[in-house]
């Protein structure tokens, strides 16, 4: 048996990744994606990238957190 102290959730923040592209990975659709940050009250963190299906075929899965584009570059005038 495990004898740490069991840890709880203090804080929930989940945020939505603007240029995830990715593909459900059940039926090909295009997929969404978030960043899910937890911090339990022990001070710990753990950060996941969920994604899941756009259309409601029930897919959800944790992805990487490699975003699909780059930093563009403003052209000077």
């Amino acid at each position: 048996m495990d004898d740490k102290p069991a840890r709880r959730i203090a804080h929930a923040r989940a945020e939505e990744i603007l240029d995830f592209f990715g593909k459900c990975r059940a039926c090909g659709y295009p997929a969404y994606a978030e960043s899910t940050t937890l911090r339990y009250d022990n001070g710990d963190l753990e950060t996941k990238i969920i994604a899941s299906c756009a259309l409601p075929c029930g897919w959800t899965g944790e992805v990487s957190a490699t975003p699909m584009t780059g930093a563009a570059a403003r052209p000077r005038t």
